[in-house]
């Protein structure tokens, strides 16, 4: 009789915290989600001019997985990395690549993009208040954002491509 009360009691204590766990979940939307540059909070959004002269905003990719990067040209990690992000743009055509390059002019980044046959998406943040805004402290910084634009996980230094699926989820 005895373990027939606790089994009881055991099944209703189930009971209320998955309940309590759905609800809580149910009202995590969007709107609840804080904006900040931390492991679950809504990334903040931005525009900035692409390489290509066309503006891009972060809200542009919602929907997909991003790899958001800020590195440099002049930057030895940087260039170490490079190749993993290109390797990344041929092979996942459902994650959105933005590399963002600090403080340095059009001509620099096109230059070195195109001696490295690099095709990714990559944004101009020449005054570096984007990289200010995401306490970029030592480059490449990385952020891996979800679909609906919250921080899955973020790094500082250089990634293999390995370390960039794990990070993006990706089996």
């Amino acid at each position: 009789m005895k373990n027939k009360y606790y089994l009881g009691i055991v099944l209703i204590l189930l009971i209320i915290s998955v309940t309590t766990g759905v609800l809580f979940y149910m009202g995590r939307n969007e709107e609840n989600i804080h904006v900040g540059t931390e492991i679950g909070e809504k990334a903040p959004d931005f525009t900035l001019p692409l390489i290509n002269n066309e503006e891009i905003s972060l809200s542009d990719l919602r929907g997909k997985k991003v790899f958001l990067n800020f590195w440099a040209t002049w930057c030895p990690p940087c260039q170490i990395e490079m190749p993993a992000i290109q390797k990344l743009n041929d092979h996942h055509d459902f994650i959105e690549i933005l590399a963002v390059d600090l403080r340095e002019n059009r001509d620099t980044v096109s230059e070195y993009l195109m001696k490295n046959s690099y095709n990714f998406r990559v944004a101009l943040d020449t005054s570096a208040e984007i990289g200010n805004k995401y306490l970029v402290r030592g480059i490449p910084t990385s952020y891996f954002i979800d679909e609906n634009g919250v921080i899955m996980n973020k790094h500082t230094g250089a990634l293999s491509y390995q370390k960039m699926l794990e990070l993006l989820r990706i089996e």
